[in-house]
């Protein structure tokens, strides 16, 4: 019974130990089942995403074929570069212009654009495309792309995107036009522009020297340019300026003819250079040098260096020489004005020590001439003395002896006075002038002057009323017309005074009908102590006073004569 019963217990236990595999057998049958389900539908999705993928590939190279047999005509005959691009920058498509311009071939090479964007300009050709894709299209990009060359171009872009039939960007073509020569001429001109308005008017010669230099500095990209100034004259040249990292003033003067044959070369010369290898020069590979000419001379020298090796183009040689031609005039001019300043200096300088020396001159005179005096006038009273003492005992050559001695000792006497009286001519100073009413002045001559019976003088035209000092107006007509009076031999004597009127001047003359002055004397008559007629009451001052009178008064003074009809004088004097 027992042994049945464990019997029917096995059996029982044995059922349910195959239900339950039975049942894991089934759920792993459903499991297995599930997950097949699951890779059936994620491999026909990823079959599913394939073919989109195949066919969206297909449209864009579809597209991108009926694109380019729709540009055909325009791929072969468009003058501007055109490129077609994914949007992730990989060139698809350029035509030949393109080629050319970035020397870039597809069939050798991959490209991506990035690497034609040039360093500098690359976060702004960024922020472009992204401005691309957001809109869709830009236009007038302008920047700097460089070549497979590493030649630096300036391009103007138009893009747009390209779409596929749902609307979708799946890349990007554009027009690139150079402008790189353009560009260059806008910037020359507008380089050229700069520097006229900045050394427009001025005259200090380093100023301009600073605005030049600094903005070719620029313009070159180099941390070296000089301006140098040439003195031919002197055989020298010497720097007043170099501009870059350091802006300093140089001082030193070279000579022409010295170790700087380059220099030399240009100077003499007169035209420019450019050294693609300086090999003196550990610093600087290239160099430009430009001469400044005016009127057929080198009046200073422009140059630029560079730490490149061939760095300086013809382009930069004619830029600067169109510098160089737009300074010359204003350089020159303050070159002139700097000389002129200096002159004016010197001058100011040479009139102070003349001042002081006038002083000291006339100091002297008033000293000399008393120490003249004082001797001459003890001879005058000793002769005297003897004559009036001794007059029985002298006879009549003796007597005339002592007459002689008298006047020879009064002629001296006058000939003291006349040399203080010119020495004591001094400039024009503003509290000695004052209003003169010049027919007073001559009227009151006629007046006070000895006047022979068979001479006659006359005012022609009314005198002015003229600004100056009276003395010295009185002094010039009382020498001119005490001439006219002790050299007139006609027995009915004439002597006329005349003035024009001038918008700067007047004009005066004096005029006498006496024994006249021959041509080959007409200068020396002027000059000190020059005297044509031996007189006892003549020094050879008198007209020298005149000359020093109208000098003072910015006028000139000439004469005109003939022998035996008579003499004229005329001179100017400027109106204040």
């Amino acid at each position: 019974m027992v042994r049945k019963f464990d019997f029917l217990f096995q059996k029982i236990m044995n059922h349910d130990k195959i239900a339950i595999l039975e049942r894991a057998l089934e759920r792993q049958k459903q499991a297995r089942k599930n997950a097949e389900r699951i890779l059936e539908d994620k491999s026909l999705e990823l079959y599913s995403i394939s073919q989109k993928l195949h066919d969206v590939n297909q449209k864009l190279e579809n597209l991108l074929q009926e694109k380019n047999s729709q540009l055909k005509g325009v791929f072969e005959n468009i003058n501007d570069a055109y490129l077609v691009m994914d949007l992730e920058g990989n060139v698809l498509k350029i035509n030949d212009v393109a080629k050319d311009f970035f020397y870039i071939d597809l069939s050798k090479k991959d490209v991506n654009v990035t690497e034609l964007i040039y360093e500098e300009d690359y976060e702004y050709a960024m922020n472009s495309f992204s401005e691309l894709i957001e809109t869709g299209v830009f236009t007038n990009y302008i920047a700097r792309v460089i070549t497979k060359k590493k030649e630096i171009k300036w391009v103007n872009i138009n893009a747009s995107i390209i779409y596929d039939n749902l609307k979708q960007p799946i890349a990007a073509q554009g027009i690139i036009r150079d402008i790189t020569t353009e560009r260059e001429e806008k910037l020359i001109l507008d380089l050229i522009n700069e520097i006229a308005t900045s050394i427009l008017g001025k005259e200090d010669i380093n100023s301009i020297a600073k605005e030049v230099s600094l903005k070719i500095s620029t313009y070159l990209e180099t941390d070296n340019c000089s301006f140098y100034l040439v003195n031919t004259k002197n055989e020298n040249f010497y720097s007043i300026l170099e501009m870059g990292s350091l802006e300093r003033e140089l001082l030193r003067t070279f000579d022409i003819a010295d170790e700087n044959i380059i220099y030399t070369d240009v100077i003499t010369t007169k035209k420019s250079k450019i050294i693609t290898d300086s090999l003196n020069d550990n610093q600087y590979n290239s160099k430009i040098l430009v001469p400044v000419i005016q009127n057929d001379n080198t009046i200073a020298l422009i140059t630029a260096k560079h730490t490149n090796t061939n760095y300086f183009k013809n382009k930069h040689l004619e830029t600067l020489e169109s510098i160089a031609n737009l300074v010359s005039l204003q350089l020159q001019s303050a070159i002139n004005s700097k000389e002129r300043k200096e002159v004016e200096l010197r001058n100011s300088e040479l009139l102070n020590k003349l001042a002081e020396s006038n002083k000291e001159l006339e100091q002297y005179a008033h000293i000399v001439s008393h120490d003249l005096k004082s001797p001459l006038r003890s001879i005058a009273a000793l002769t005297s003395w003897i004559k009036t003492d001794n007059e029985k005992c002298f006879d009549e050559l003796s007597l005339q002896n002592f007459n002689d001695i008298e006047i020879t000792l009064e002629k001296m006497d006058k000939l003291i006075s006349d040399v203080l009286r010119f020495s004591s001519i001094e400039a024009i100073s503003d509290s000695d002038e004052e209003l003169v009413d010049l027919n007073i002045v001559v009227n009151d001559l006629i007046k006070i002057l000895f006047i022979p019976k068979n001479i006659t003088i006359t005012i022609v035209n009314k005198l002015p009323i003229i600004k100056g000092d009276y003395t010295k107006y009185q002094q010039l007509f009382q020498n001119l017309i005490a001439n006219a009076i002790k050299f007139n031999d006609k027995e009915k004597g004439i002597i006329k005074i005349d003035v024009d009127e001038h918008k700067s001047f007047f004009k005066f003359s004096v005029s006498d009908n006496g024994i006249g002055i021959e041509k080959r004397h007409f200068d020396k008559i002027f000059k000190i102590f020059q005297s044509l007629k031996k007189s006892n009451d003549s020094t050879g001052i008198g007209l020298s006073v005149v000359k020093k009178i109208v000098d003072l008064y910015q006028g000139e003074i000439w004469v005109e004569s003939e022998l035996n009809l008579g003499t004229t004088f005329h001179f100017t004097i400027k109106k204040r």
